[in-house]
């Protein structure tokens, strides 16, 4: 099965017809964070320009389910998702065409029993913070998920939590960005960062030089060759996982549908199709192929229908890969880069980028026009890596279901 996300809709210059020149910041990266960010900081009266070495949106932010939820967020994003679920609302009542976005609540389930108690806790911790939460069984469960096999026998509701069409949501951010005067470059690859006296001076391009005095990288996969050089450790290796698509179905689930493990994961679409995946993601090196893999889509099929057996037969129209970037500790590394004056980053989301993009951009925009954000982004200090003790793994807060609010990469 081919890669068939649909056709990219042009939002900048390709590498062709390029024209360059200067520009107050540069951000690398074409995704829902350049893009946001960049919308941010023209509204702010900043020349920005975008270069995207393919399409707008076409890596992971074009590859993903999605989901956007409190439950089980570490306590770093807990700031960043709250508000972000109010600035994603206000997306979908503004877009020209809709984002997708829907509140329908996040359901956990598990075909253990004895994860009921532990459920009941961190239903209790969650409403302690304010939020909608419940532990559902019996009738209550089956009401939410009609066709939910009976090996299921509770699941962890958050009520205000959703999910987005991520593509819809970049495509229309961008859209928006070049309304605000954002230059986008298209297929154009960014060869090197120009450095003098630590300080940013250019971005050099397969289409020729940027002069420039601050450069944001959110690229994912390719953060690493362009920050490492200039003295900045950036520990994040790639995951590849399987998206696959169903026909239109009747009404399977309202929430999004979760399960503890396996770690199948599905929602339902406005068009009534299912957005499906399965965890834990591979690992794969910087360059590896990025393709559909037919036996994962008949894991991730025998798995969903295991959870609702009335999706027995279901028919996958559309199947494509999408990537994680991981870094050790599970949070991004969001902010100044030290020691290299005009550098920033925001990159190694583990999967978390799309949820938080909304309220994560607005900090770092503020950020990088010298002012003090609502949301401080001190968690995600980019240099923290220099300093192995504060990544270690051990010392991040952990769900007692089992660490399931965040996807983290083996040590490297």
């Amino acid at each position: 099965m081919q890669d068939s996300r649909p056709r990219i809709p042009p939002y900048g210059t390709s590498s062709k017809s390029v024209v360059l020149s200067t520009a107050d910041v540069v951000i690398v990266g074409g995704g829902i964070i350049g893009c946001w960010t960049a919308l941010r900081l023209a509204e702010a009266g900043q020349k920005v320009t975008v270069i995207e070495r393919s399409e707008i949106g076409h890596e992971g932010s074009g590859r993903n389910r999605g989901n956007v939820r409190v439950q089980l967020r570490e306590a770093a994003e807990r700031a960043l998702i709250e508000r972000s679920l109010n600035l994603w609302q206000e997306i979908e009542d503004t877009a020209r065409k809709t984002v997708e976005y829907r509140v329908t609540g996040n359901l956990l389930v598990s075909y253990d029993a004895t994860m009921a108690e532990d459920f009941c806790i961190e239903a209790e911790d969650h409403r302690a913070l304010g939020y909608d939460a419940h532990v559902v069984e019996g009738d209550d469960l089956r009401a939410l998920v009609p066709g939910l096999s009976q090996e299921v026998p509770c699941g962890f509701l958050t009520t205000q939590d959703g999910h987005v069409n991520g593509q819809l949501a970049t495509w229309d951010i961008a859209s928006r960005a070049k309304a605000a005067g954002v230059q986008f470059l298209r297929g154009v690859s960014v060869n090197r960062i120009a450095v003098d006296h630590d300080r940013v001076t250019s971005v050099l391009t397969d289409a020729g030089t940027f002069a420039t005095g601050c450069v944001l990288v959110t690229a994912a996969g390719g953060a690493a060759p362009l920050l490492e050089p200039l003295g900045l450790k950036v520990p994040i290796s790639l995951a590849l996982h399987q998206i696959l698509v169903t026909e239109k179905l009747p009404h399977v689930t309202g929430p999004y549908l979760r399960c503890a493990s396996p770690r199948i994961s599905f929602c339902q679409t406005a068009m009534g199709s299912l957005l499906l995946g399965l965890g834990p993601a591979r690992t794969i090196a910087q360059g590896d192929p990025q393709k559909v893999e037919p036996e994962k889509i008949a894991a991730i099929m025998a798995e969903t229908t295991r959870l609702v057996p009335t999706l027995a037969g279901a028919h996958v129209v559309r199947s494509w890969p999408g990537l994680f970037d991981l870094t050790p500790d599970g949070r991004a590394m969001i902010g100044p880069a030290a020691g290299v004056d005009g550098l920033w980053v925001a990159t190694g989301f583990n999967g978390h980028g799309m949820s938080i993009s909304p309220a994560v951009t607005e900090s770092l925009a503020t950020m990088m026009t010298g002012v003090t954000p609502a949301i401080p982004l001190d968690a995600f200090d980019p240099d923290r890596f220099e300093h192995p003790i504060q990544a270690d793994e051990q010392d991040r807060p952990k769900s007692r279901v089992g660490h399931l609010g965040n996807l983290v990469a083996p040590p490297i």
